[in-house]
């Protein structure tokens, strides 16, 4: 029985440390996903919380604008504000990524389909977003 309760702590307190660790850090990998059979791979891009919006291209096909940034009123929770500019425009959407009753590297899905997952990054892999262009919503 003591072992039982000593692993399930050793459980919460794991799982609670990789929340904090999601909800402390400030650049994050994004991976977006098309989601289309036999469409192009996902992308992989990192991403500043608060930063301007980045333009991102996903094979030949789809383009995005995305930005990060935390949900007003609630520091825990971040959302991505993205938009398709190809294959299809879309208009702008805000889709949750990191926060409570979000497992973190769940993919959630935006109103056309496609894609997104945050995982905390370091400031390291920010070299290839630096040079991505900037883009409006």
């Amino acid at each position: 029985m003591r072992n039982i309760v000593l692993a399930a702590a050793a459980c919460v307190a794991f799982v609670g440390a990789a929340l904090a660790q999601v909800a402390s850090s400030t650049v994050y990998i994004i991976d977006v996903d098309p989601a289309r059979y036999a469409g192009p791979a996902g992308q992989r891009v990192a991403l500043r919380l608060g930063d301007q919006p980045r333009h991102v291209t996903i094979g030949s096909q789809d383009e995005i604008c995305v930005q990060l940034q935390r949900v007003e009123g609630n520091s825990e929770v971040i959302s991505a504000r993205v938009r398709a500019l190809r294959p299809a425009p879309q208009t702008a959407a805000e889709i949750r990524l990191v926060g409570p009753n979000i497992t973190p590297g769940t993919y959630r899905s935006t109103p056309w389909g496609l894609l997104l997952r945050a995982t905390p990054g370091s400031d390291a892999a920010l070299n290839t977003s630096d040079t991505s262009p900037v883009c409006t919503l």
